[in-house]
């Protein structure tokens, strides 16, 4: 009897492990919608590597990494003067390269990696108006977009977001699944059940930028929109690395530092 129970045990434990590694279905084939670029604000500051953005009706939140001192760094932005108000240095031992971010519940939460793939991360949640510290996890891969839905669930991608985990705010795994997409997203963050990320779909040998609308449940492309227009620096990768939505526009910060800009792409009308 025990042997049997035993085995009842181990086979209920083993499907309780699949439910948190799932193979997603590849993603249905959405035609683009094109946005065209509306507006831009240029960001004269040395802000480096640009790696993530978010952004409110007054402040944008930008973070970057400086490669030749290993650090990372968060800014806050007043939108009405485009000036650097507060500044936040990251660095955790080798953990230097903060990642995509948002603004949720009253917190910021931002990614902190190691510069390489399969490395390790420490996900920190910052206090908005002083850019402290008030939480923090350790996670045991490269996380370069995070996500977080205000309720206590986060969505990190890592490297080239080849994986998508959601997580609790204490680090625990509570889904695995692989990109449904292929999209190596940037940024991306989290809108009533739906993960909008940010990245370049590789199409006829070109890079394309897109924003991808994700159901979080089922992991099916919901929309994809394609950006368009010309950066003031003269390119149109708009999806480099940077990106937030607020309300029904969307916000991109593809350029390096000090000719960083953030553009804004309106969403279509709701029918």
């Amino acid at each position: 009897m025990p042997t049997i129970v035993n085995r009842a045990l181990f086979a209920f434990a083993c499907a309780c492990a699949c439910v948190v590694q799932l193979a997603a279905a590849p993603a249905q084939a959405s035609e683009p919608i094109p946005l065209d670029v509306q507006q831009s604000w240029p960001i004269a500051h040395a802000t480096h590597h640009v790696q993530g953005l978010a952004a409110t009706d007054e402040l944008f939140y930008v973070s970057s990494v400086d490669r030749a001192t290993k650090s990372g760094f968060v800014y806050r932005i007043d939108r009405r003067t485009l000036k650097v108000d507060k500044e936040r240095r990251l660095a955790i031992g080798d953990q230097c390269h903060p990642g995509g971010m948002q603004l949720a519940a009253g917190k910021l939460w931002v990614p902190l990696a190691e510069y390489r793939r399969n490395s390790t991360s420490t996900i920190l949640a910052l206090d908005p108006a002083t850019l402290e510290t008030v939480a923090s996890f350790t996670f045991d891969d490269h996380i370069g977009a995070l996500a977080a839905d205000g309720q206590g669930t986060l969505y990190a991608g890592n490297w080239d977001c080849l994986t998508i985990y959601a997580l609790s705010e204490k680090g625990k795994i509570l889904t695995k699944v692989e990109n449904p997409t292929g999209v190596a997203y940037q940024d991306f963050e989290f809108h009533a059940g739906q993960l909008w990320a940010a990245g370049r779909l590789k199409q006829d040998k070109k890079l394309l930028p897109v924003v991808d609308v994700l159901d979080a449940k089922t992991w099916k492309l919901a929309e994809r929109y394609l950006l368009r227009g010309e950066t003031l620096s003269g390119d149109n990768d708009f999806c480099r690395e940077g990106f937030c939505k607020l309300g029904e526009n969307l916000f991109v910060l593809p350029e390096d530092g000090p000719k960083s800009a953030v553009y804004r792409f309106a969403l279509p009308a709701a029918k």
